[in-house]
């Protein structure tokens, strides 16, 4: 039976929306054996150097996005296991500071990853290739103004992969918040909602805005933290 016929007496409305959204960001020219061979010659950086380049490339990469967990007075903390809850950590990080926007929590981790590099063929002779890895990830956990609790995953090696992670409930509560809707959540869900129809009419905007976001997404901070130095134009 339909939870909803099952239950009707009982439920004041229903609201549709996504529950989570994940953005994945690549940068095109270094994930393309061909486009990628080019960027390096671009960097003139010959195939025997590639390791040392990378090494450093990395280096850069990790120190930029650690000076920003510095700056917004967040302690990063390194997790000996991919396999820990980082959302259960993040939690109690928004449970401590609710009323705190911005960064919150800050987390690095050896994770498995896909990777370019350069490798010896059977010929010996140095080629580029998509490799299975592990490589250090960071997590950078937001309340974020516009989207509410949210996180970016930022792999470190090339092609330095990102993951943007939005929690739908989080973002649409943002938006009552702008529209004077009253409402209450429990566990991540919402529990209770003044004008259900007002709050469907918003719901069903999300996709068309989040299109718009996407192009500016975190316009300034996170796209710097994306690219390292040198890491394509």
């Amino acid at each position: 039976m339909n939870i909803i016929n099952q239950f009707a007496e009982k439920i004041n409305g229903v609201l549709q929306t996504f529950d989570r959204m994940m953005i994945n960001g690549y940068i095109l020219q270094l994930c393309n054996y061909r486009q990628f061979q080019y960027y390096l010659i671009e960097k003139k950086v010959l195939l025997k150097d590639f390791n040392e380049f990378a090494i450093e490339q990395t280096k850069l990469m990790c120190e930029h996005i650690e000076n920003y967990i510095s700056d917004q007075d967040v302690k990063l903390r390194y997790l000996p296991s991919g396999k820990i809850d980082k959302g259960e950590l993040a939690n109690e990080a928004y449970n401590e500071a609710p009323a705190k926007t911005g960064l919150i929590a800050a987390y690095s981790a050896v994770e498995i990853c896909n990777t370019m590099t350069v490798k010896a063929n059977a010929e010996k002779k140095l080629e580029i290739v998509s490799k299975g890895t592990k490589c250090k990830h960071y997590y950078l956990y937001h309340n974020d103004a516009e989207f509410g609790r949210m996180f970016i995953k930022i792999q470190t090696w090339f092609p330095y992969n990102v993951q943007i992670y939005i929690n739908g409930r989080e973002y649409l509560s943002k938006i009552l918040d702008k529209n004077d809707i009253k409402y209450e959540m429990y566990n991540n869900s919402f529990s209770y909602i003044e004008y259900f129809a007002k709050a469907q009419e918003l719901a069903d905007g999300i996709i068309n805005d989040l299109a718009a976001e996407q192009r500016g997404i975190k316009g300034t901070k996170e796209r710097k933290l994306l690219r390292p130095r040198g890491a394509g134009n």
